[in-house]
């Protein structure tokens, strides 16, 4: 299938791999319109982690897949995703053909995406090593299977599965779901992509081993040099592995800094709760956790309001209520989507 002609030339500024700008993802259901994605807004460097964090229906997902191209035909995407190939020409990756030859080539070799299940990742019907080298056949069909084989033992090895002379020939049911986890970390790397998108990678897992898969992942990071969008509910995981945290919100980006600037000075009531349920050491037994009361709630018809409002505790009515509310500068870097920085701005005026 041939691909869309691209319109325009276009920039993105200094050492950035991606800018995401006013990114919005309709998703068409059979009497109404979901807007699962409305105007989100971030930029990624090069080696650069960013933890975009939230709970579930904020977008999070969405967001990831749109840059990756693999959203269902019903979903509809506007904005501009600009990514830095390796050759160094900028592309607008919604200009794309999504099964178009252009983005299978990014597809693997540039982009990659770690999935939450493991399980569901893996054909059950072929060894893991022959679905891993599958990989490095698509992208570098020259390759003999002696090289393929090669290179798969060698990932394997990276990704610290014991015995892989042994595992390569194994079926999926026979790893356990650390071991099928870096088994799947493997065959994403295995083309070294520079970007790499990891849609909650350690959720299914206990914490030992996902302990071990994050110190993984750091640890190839650096090899590799990627840029990693780790997708999480999560904030200790964040804390422990990410450069920059972008807080979302029924398909709002709500608060965007730091991971220093968001741990210890967060100013959106959305992230002060989200931290503020997270258990502590020092708590005791009788004290409950601090909840967010409300859902989140469905993205349909939405009015001129702040997405929060309803369960805001510092709710302002004539403002949270009836205007989309602008972005705020909190600090250099510290952008934050709130009614209170305005006052904030106003006193220091």
């Amino acid at each position: 299938m041939k691909t869309k002609s691209i319109k325009k030339e276009y920039t993105i500024s200094g050492d950035n791999i991606l800018e995401v700008r006013d990114l919005q993802v309709d998703i068409k259901m059979d009497d109404y319109v979901l807007n699962a994605v409305r105007g989100v807004n971030f930029s990624m460097k090069k080696g650069e982690t960013l933890g975009l964090v939230g709970e579930s229906g904020c977008g999070k997902s969405v967001t990831s897949k749109e840059i990756l191209g693999i959203n269902p035909n019903n979903c509809t995407g506007r904005g501009e995703i600009l990514y830095r190939t390796k050759s160094g020409k900028v592309i607008n990756l919604l200009e794309l053909e999504k099964d178009g030859t252009v983005y299978r080539a990014l597809r693997g070799a540039e982009i990659a995406m770690i999935f939450q299940e493991p399980m569901t990742a893996f054909s059950p019907l072929y060894t893991v090593g022959n679905q891993i080298g599958e990989i490095i056949k698509l992208h570098d069909p020259k390759a003999t299977k002696a090289q393929i084989r090669e290179r798969v033992l060698e990932m394997l090895k990276k990704v610290g599965i014991a015995n892989p002379e042994r595992r390569i020939d194994q079926y999926p049911h026979e790893f356990s779901g650390g071991m099928l986890q870096r088994a799947l970390i493997a065959m994403m790397l295995c083309c070294n992509p520079d970007f790499l998108i990891a849609d909650e990678p350690t959720t299914a897992l206990d914490v030992t081993i996902q302990a071990q898969i994050l110190e993984l992942m750091k640890s190839l990071q650096k090899e590799f040099g990627m840029s990693i969008l780790f997708i999480t509910h999560d904030l200790g995981v964040v804390s422990n592995i990410c450069d920059k945290v972008a807080v979302m919100y029924l398909g709002q980006i709500v608060e965007y800094g730091t991971a220093k600037q968001i741990f210890h000075d967060p100013k959106h009531p959305y992230t002060q709760g989200l931290l503020k349920s997270l258990p502590k050491m020092d708590s005791s037994r009788e004290e409950q956790l601090y909840v967010i009361e409300g859902v989140v709630p469905l993205p349909v018809n939405l009015a001129p309001s702040c997405g929060f409002a309803k369960r805001c505790p510092n709710f302002i009515q004539g403002k949270c209520d009836c205007q989309n509310i602008s972005e705020y500068e909190a600090e250099p870097g510290h952008m934050v989507r709130c009614v209170l920085m305005e006052r904030e701005e106003q006193k220091d005026e």
